[in-house]
């Protein structure tokens, strides 16, 4: 069995996963398995939606011609993959909605945001995918941020000696798209890893300078490219805008059933919102590069 941290768990596994930070531990968070996954949840309350069935504390996930995936208690998964298929594909889902629905299971919010570092505090760049959020992560590396985390951070609420809302990394790789690394640092950021076989899809890895700590969010920027813009706009967002548009932002938050959860999310979602800045970055639907949005927001940073 393999060990690692991701997500701020502790992670034991059987599928060797190169994307996580391997960390010794004696008592393990999740548990990730090969197996036979369950046809459905237990008992009659889920809902049955196209390739994946979810339950308060249950989640099936059909992935054809990869795998199926179980998810449950937040505390277990288990990986029913198709024969043949490449390890890369098996891991890419495992790490992306089999681990949000984990995260939710245990009461914890999982951003679709990017996320860099700098004098402890933390800018998260938050919109779809295709937005521009790991590309413009990647540049402001080179332009004095470290990168936190790619894709998804963890929300966590502050305390009353520590106000705010804190967040923790995923894991030390960051995913750019051929065209991104075009854009950016050649010498940098290179086309070695590819995250599936049949996309042009790269992850960078950042093992060294990564942080798993807790850090604060000190301001979000909420990327919308959009057909209907013919320049770069930003504007701050008063408190109840910022909330509609961060509400957005959950990741696969079609995997929030509970009324309990729902609360717990707008709790820590209204916390946020009190202590943090949004602003939201409209631009062009195409034609638009990260340095070219890097100058239009570099006052607000």
């Amino acid at each position: 069995m393999f060990r690692y941290w991701g997500f701020g768990l502790n992670i034991l596994s059987q599928i060797e996963f190169p994307e996580l930070l391997p960390k010794e531990f004696d008592k393990e968070d999740v548990t990730i398995e090969i197996g036979i996954t369950p046809l459905k949840p237990e008992g009659d309350d889920f809902v049955k939606r196209p390739f994946s069935c979810i339950a308060e504390k249950e989640y099936i996930l059909n992935i054809r011609n990869v795998c199926r995936y179980y998810a449950a208690n937040g505390s277990k998964i288990i990986a029913e993959p198709v024969p043949g298929i490449d390890q890369r594909s098996i891991r890419l889902f495992l790490l992306g909605t089999i681990m949000a629905a984990i995260l939710y299971q245990r009461g914890s919010l999982p951003l679709h945001a990017a996320a860099v570092e700098k004098n402890g505090k933390l800018t998260l760049f938050a919109g779809k995918s295709g937005a521009g959020k790991s590309t413009l992560t990647a540049l402001l590396a080179s332009n004095g941020y470290s990168v936190f985390s790619d894709d998804i951070c963890v929300m966590h609420s502050g305390t009353k000696d520590k106000p705010g809302v804190y967040c923790t990394a995923s894991y030390p790789m960051i995913k750019l798209w051929d065209d991104a690394i075009t854009q950016l640092d050649g010498d940098l950021y290179t086309r070695d890893y590819k995250i599936r076989p049949e996309l042009p899809k790269y992850g960078q890895f950042f093992f060294e300078n990564f942080n798993s700590g807790q850090l604060p969010v000190e301001k979000i920027f909420i990327i919308h490219p959009t057909g209907l813009s013919h320049n770069i706009d930003v504007i701050k967002l008063n408190t109840l805008k910022s909330f509609r548009q961060l509400e957005q932002q959950a990741y696969k938050n079609q995997l929030i059933l509970s009324k309990k959860l729902r609360a717990v999310h707008f709790a820590l979602l209204s916390q946020l919102t009190q202590h943090v800045p949004v602003y939201e970055i409209t631009r062009p639907q195409v034609g638009t590069n990260s340095a070219q949005l890097f100058e239009a927001i570099k006052n607000q940073l």
